[in-house]
């Protein structure tokens, strides 16, 4: 896939148009909660009040029913004040100016602890991304929680609690896609969730949203590997899809692991990165290549022949196949029309298989690419019924 465009310094504008307002919502948003916490402190409906007919008759009065004394009106607004002053503070906008990156700007929100709050983050496609972060040592139904709008309007709310995730179509308060919990052997799904779409019914349009908006925060998440030390995931289940086109896989779990926790489920996750590296060096810098593509291919070319050297059936690179079916002898097709790849897949268990899509670009991984290395991995290995993609960068 070609490397995402640059853009012209009118779309950078309107992008920066963007995270303000987005910036200003997660404000409003803020100092709603807090409006809200006071309401509801303040509130009591056994609280005493003025009897009716004298001064200030129906007003609440201190005593009794165990609320808050009494406050005017002055004094209620003095404390909402103070609380308000504890409100999220906001960093800098952070843009991308090399233009190598997939996201144009984000920006963080933070708790008078330092503790990371929110963050707002807006792509080059159009699309944004919500997070939100619990508050460190308070009860919450949630650890964390991205809320992805496609430029077309599309809406898809992530919500991980521990290692459980639950997506929900059209936001935060939407009806319950899935759940599934990450194990050792990748994702899970609940079979007691009433799910919002039946699995034989479900409109393309709504899977299509669903997917897209994962690989969305699938590609921010990737983005900072690197950065927070953690690895990105996406995991499919297919019980009953067959790699035939009858069927489609389903999109269950995108999320941030450890690299522990991604290796216990795709062994040869560190092998693939250690390979990928030394080819990176090997190939040396893109400059001496006369466009990216082709410096993509030097970088693809030494990892195959690392895979092949380890002389693994379970572990096998560049793998190509026609839509129909997969090529026994995946060098002879590779490159051809009317077929598809997989940069290195592995099986890691009789019933999980792992796909690493390596980047020496800014590609992003879309819904045909991720579907069909899904297919791919399910033509090679039957029995398999969960699927994890990992995007793989050489470290630098």
């Amino acid at each position: 896939m070609p490397d995402q465009p640059h853009h012209s310094a009118s779309d950078s504008a309107h992008w920066h148009e963007i995270v303000l307002l987005r910036r200003r919502l997660v404000s409003l948003k803020a100092q709603t909660r807090l409006l809200r916490h006071e309401l509801a402190r303040k509130y009591n409906p056994d609280q005493p009040r003025v009897p009716a007919g004298s001064e200030g008759g129906g007003q609440w009065t201190s005593g009794g029913g165990g609320g808050d004394p009494t406050l005017t009106g002055t004094d209620w607004l003095g404390d909402l004040g103070n609380a308000l002053s504890t409100a999220l503070s906001f960093s800098d906008t952070v843009a991308d100016t090399s233009g190598e990156e997939n996201w144009a700007f984000y920006q963080d929100a933070t708790r008078p602890d330092g503790s990371l709050a929110e963050r707002a983050i807006v792509n080059r496609d159009g699309s944004t991304i919500q997070s939100e972060f619990a508050e460190p040592g308070r009860r919450s139904d949630w650890d964390e929680r991205h809320t992805v709008t496609l430029p077309e309007g599309g809406k898809t709310t992530f919500e991980t609690a521990g290692r459980t995730q639950t997506i929900r179509n059209g936001g935060p308060d939407g009806e319950v896609v899935s759940r599934s919990t990450w194990t050792e052997r990748g994702p899970e799904r609940e079979a007691t969730v009433q799910e919002a779409f039946a699995p034989l019914v479900v409109a393309p349009a709504a899977a299509e949203i669903t997917i897209t908006t994962a690989l969305t925060l699938f590609t921010w998440l990737s983005a900072r590997n690197k950065i927070d030390g953690l690895q990105a995931v996406a995991g499919f289940s297919a019980r009953e899809f067959q790699g035939d086109g009858s069927s489609s896989p389903r999109l269950d779990f995108v999320a941030n692991l450890t690299e522990q926790e991604a290796d216990r489920a795709c062994n040869r996750r560190e092998t693939v990165q250690e390979l990928l590296d030394k080819a990176a060096r090997d190939a040396g810098s893109p400059s001496n290549y006369p466009n990216a593509g082709a410096y993509g291919t030097a970088v693809h070319t030494r990892v195959k022949r690392g895979v092949d050297k380890e002389s693994d059936p379970n572990f096998r690179a560049e793998i190509s196949a026609f839509r129909e079916e997969v090529a026994g002898d995946g060098a002879r097709r590779y490159g051809l029309r009317h077929t598809f790849r997989a940069d290195v897949v592995e099986r890691a268990s009789e019933t999980t298989a792992c796909g690493y899509d390596l980047k020496t670009g800014n590609a992003i991984l879309g819904p045909k690419r991720a579907a069909e290395l899904v297919v791919l991995m399910k033509r090679l290995y039957p029995n398999a019924h969960r699927f994890i993609i990992m995007q793989m960068k050489p470290r630098k």
